[in-house]
């Protein structure tokens, strides 16, 4: 599911820069793209290298060759699958099999998790290296006393797991709540020792060992130099995100204004599958409600403080967006497979309950014994524990799995019921993802005449594909930077997409929409993701025509 059609969708903006990073390693520069670690940018150049080998040789002969496209999402599309390791066992260590086996499902099925693990971002890396250092540091926490030598080489691993998280993206703060958390918990001779000098030493060498090998760029003064001007916002132009038609300001620095407060309950409500954000409810509901004092107590208060300390501060920042849930929805999947598990033992109780139940002359009563044996041999296999737990998991697992096959290759364009299943309504910007534009930029290399302009929004998809579609006499501006105005500028082309709708450059969108004409528009589930529009309505003339949508339905 995540590698099915990697490049049924062009480059995204954000995803050029990798690229362009990726090549400017090998010519020894590390400080292209800093803002992000390096680790990503590693793997997709170990990736992309790989391709190139594989479509040289044995690609070419079995006409079986990757594109771009692929190479630099396949890295992620497999830690993402690879997730479901560390996933399935610190859900079994918190919380034992049953649940950590629904949680690995929605996981592996879940299209919440498809959806980011198909793009070359740092979450996914992020997410896995994360609940792998959960893990390995549970794991060395529940070591026998005697284990020492065994429990610091854990320490190390584990510190080692979260040093990569940090190389993937510069989130240290899940360090300091894995340290909460056991804080939280107690102290406990058998499970929760306090660390010895000894184990803190193989923790934080393991930590700074693999955050210094695999982010090596850290330490070179361009790097710097280069985050210097990011953190000024010398290289960004734009600012807003649109939701439902409304945009906000979307900066750190409007915290707690900029994006709303709801931006992530939202996703939620109108991007989970409907028996996925049931269950979901219903185990929140149980983990605040219950305190249970067997070995649940501690996934419980997991659960607690890892989504409280998650949504809230992630609610009040400024700057958000659908890409940063992805560590959300380890928590969202765990959760609901602690409510599906309830909503299984209370159907069983249920059908057990009226198993028992028979009619008498002086009214209604349950019987408390003997009730299967009276149960005739006919309907006896209606309360098999096997078809309740068959029966919950079609509803609870393979709906939702159903839900994301139907969904591929674009499941960022899904929404539930609660949504209206409106495409590219609530969040235009992470749903599209520049989809569409690869399509946009193929019909301008195609059709403009040579040294022509074109604006627009995503300027490194256009010298990507123009210069893979050899167009490199065609220029372009980008419509957020403050020197540009259709009037002084005069592009030939300007490329609209929906999802970049700022407030520099909601105006010219207008404009242009209204007063210039259609020459071509990629349409996807009957949303317009991507459009080009020419100065002129003469643009037949110049072969600028309007041609057939371009339908990722088909």
């Amino acid at each position: 599911m995540r590698a099915y059609h990697l490049d049924r969708s062009g480059l995204s903006e954000d995803e050029t820069h990798k690229l362009f990073a990726v090549r400017s390693y090998d010519h020894g520069d590390f400080a292209v793209n800093a803002e992000h670690p390096m680790l990503m940018k590693m793997l997709c150049f170990a990736s992309l290298h790989s391709a190139a080998f594989w479509n040289g040789s044995a690609g070419r002969a079995l006409d079986l060759n990757l594109s771009e496209e692929t190479a630099l999402r396949l890295p992620n599309a497999i830690f993402g699958a690879l997730t479901v390791i560390p996933l399935c066992l610190l859900g079994e260590a918190l919380f034992g099999f049953r649940v950590a086996a629904i949680t690995s499902l929605l996981w592996a099925l879940g299209l919440n998790a498809v959806w980011f693990n198909r793009t070359a971002k740092e979450d996914t890396l992020m997410v896995f290296f994360t609940l792998l250092g959960y893990y390995l540091y549970t794991l060395a926490k529940s070591q026998a006393p005697e284990e020492t030598d065994r429990q610091a080489r854990l320490y190390g691993f584990g510190g080692a797991a979260f040093g990569l998280m940090v190389a993937s993206k510069y989130f240290p703060h899940y360090i300091g709540l894995n340290a909460l958390f056991f804080h939280l918990v107690g102290r406990d001779s058998r499970n929760n020792r306090p660390l010895t000098a000894r184990f803190l030493k193989w923790y934080f060498a393991g930590m700074a060992l693999a955050f210094s090998i695999f982010n090596f760029g850290i330490f070179m003064p361009a790097t710097w130099r280069y985050l210097w001007k990011y953190l000024k916002e010398d290289l960004q132009t734009h600012h807003g995100y649109l939701i439902m038609g409304k945009l906000f300001f979307n900066d750190m620095t409007q915290t707690p204004g900029g994006n709303p407060w709801y931006f992530y309950g939202l996703y939620l409500l109108v991007k989970l599958p409907l028996p996925v954000l049931a269950a979901f409810i219903v185990g929140l509901i149980e983990i605040f409600r219950r305190r249970r004092t067997d070995y649940t107590s501690r996934g419980y208060l997991f659960l607690r403080m890892q989504l409280i300390f998650w949504l809230l501060p992630m609610s009040i920042i400024g700057a958000k967006f659908l890409r940063y849930s992805l560590a959300l929805i380890p928590l969202v999947y765990m959760t609901a497979a602690v409510g599906t598990v309830l909503i299984l033992r209370t159907a069983r109780s249920v059908i057990e309950r009226l198993a028992k139940w028979k009619p008498h002359a002086s009214g209604m009563e349950w019987e408390r014994a003997g009730h299967r044996a009276r149960l005739s041999h006919r309907t006896r296999w209606l309360t098999s524990p096997m078809l309740t737990a068959l029966s919950v998991g079609v509803i609870f697992v393979g709906l939702p799995a159903a839900t994301s096959l139907a969904s591929l290759p674009f499941p960022s364009l899904y929404t539930n019921p609660m949504g209206g299943r409106r495409a590219g309504y609530f969040f235009p910007h992470d749903e599209f993802y520049d989809l569409g534009a690869r399509e946009s930029v193929a019909y301008i290399a195609a059709n403009a005449p040579k040294g022509t302009m074109v604006a627009s929004e995503a300027p490194g998809v256009l010298q990507y594909y123009l210069a893979r579609y050899g167009r490199a006499d065609v220029t372009s501006e980008i419509i957020s930077h403050p020197a540009f105005s259709l009037d002084h500028s005069g592009p030939d082309f300007v490329l609209v997409q929906p999802g970049r709708s700022f407030f520099e450059t909601r105006e010219v969108f207008a404009v242009v929409e209204s007063e210039w004409t259609l020459a071509q528009s990629s349409t996807y589930r009957g949303v317009m993701a991507s459009s080009v529009y020419v100065r002129t309505a003469e643009g037949s003339e110049t072969g600028c025509g309007t041609p057939a949508d371009e339908k990722a339905d088909r």
